[in-house]
C-alpha cells in the first residue's frame, strides 16, 4: 500500500514498467518488514510446527500421490509437497528469475503436515528472494519512458497462454485474439479451482468431520479465486 497507495491496486504495472518510482526510504522499510517477518515465521515454527497435537493431526491428512498430482493437475507447494519438483520460476524462467539464488523446495510424504512444512520454507525462501531483488535493483535510470494505451491497441490474431509461479502455483491467461482491440476470449487458470473443488472432494472420501478444516487449510485455497 505504501509503493502503489491501495491493497490491490492493478493499474501500478503496465506493459513494460511501473507508473511511478519508489518513494524514498521504501528499500529500508522493506528490509525492517522482511525483518518482523522472519521473527514471525520462526515464533511459528516454534508454536505451531513443533506442536505435538497439531503434528499428530496433520501427519497422514490428504495424502496426494504423484500421480493423484498429474492426474488432476495439482500445482505449487501442493505439487511439491508430492515431491514434484515443479517450479514455472525454474522451469520457465521469466523476470529475473534466473538471476536469482534459491532452490525448489519439495517434500516427500505429500500430506496435510508436509505441505505445511513446504510452505513455511518457501515463506523463509521468499524473503531471501526479496533481499535480492533488492540488491539488483537499479538505483538511478529512468523507471518508465512512456505509458502505452491499450485501448489502441492492435493485437495480432492468434492465441497464447502465459504462465506464472503464483503463491498457490500455475497462475495463467490463455487469450484469443481475432486481430481487432478488443480480445476475443479470455481464461483464467487459478490453481485454487482445481485444488478446491475437485482435489478437496476427493481428499475429504473417508475424513474424519473434524479434520475436514485442516484439510481445507492445507491446500491453501482462495475462493474469489475459484470462480474464473
Amino acid at each position: 500500500e505504501e509503493l502503489t497507495g491501495a491493497r490491490v491496486y492493478h493499474m501500478y504495472m503496465v506493459p513494460g514498467g511501473v507508473r511511478g518510482d519508489i518513494p524514498d526510504g521504501f528499500i529500508e522499510h522493506v528490509e525492517k518488514v522482511m525483518k518482523g517477518v522472519e521473527k514471525v515465521l520462526y515464533d511459528v515454527e516454534i508454536a505451531l510446527l513443533n506442536n505435538a497435537i497439531f503434528k499428530m493431526r496433520a501427519k497422514g491428512l490428504g495424502y496426494i500421490s504423484k500421480a493423484m498430482a498429474d492426474e488432476y493437475g495439482i500445482v505449487g507447494p501442493n505439487a511439491r509437497a508430492a515431491g514434484l519438483a515443479r517450479d514455472i520460476r525454474k522451469d520457465s524462467p521469466y523476470l529475473i528469475y534466473d538471476q536469482l539464488d534459491f532452490n525448489v523446495i519439495t517434500g516427500t510424504h505429500s500430506d496435510a503436515l508436509e505441505r505445511t512444512f513446504v510452505r513455511f520454507r518457501e515463506m523463509l525462501q521468499c524473503v531471501s528472494l526479496i533481499r535480492q531483488v533488492i540488491n539488483k535493483m537499479p538505483r538511478n535510470g529512468a523507471y518508465y519512458t512512456h505509458i502505452p494505451n491499450p485501448l489502441h491497441w492492435k493485437i495480432p490474431a492468434g492465441e497464447t497462454y502465459v504462465r506464472a509461479e503464483a503463491s498457490r502455483g500455475e497462475y495463467g491467461y490463455y487469450m484469443v485474439s481475432d486481430g481487432t482491440e478488443y480480445p476475443r476470449r479470455v481464461q483464467v487458470r487459478g490453481p485454487s479451482y482445481t485444488h478446491a473443488i475437485a482435489v478437496l472432494e476427493k481428499l475429504a472420501i473417508g475424513t474424519n468431520l473434524a479434520d475436514l478444516a485442516g484439510l481445507m487449510v492445507s491446500l491453501h485455497t482462495c475462493p474469489p479465486e475459484i470462480e474464473r
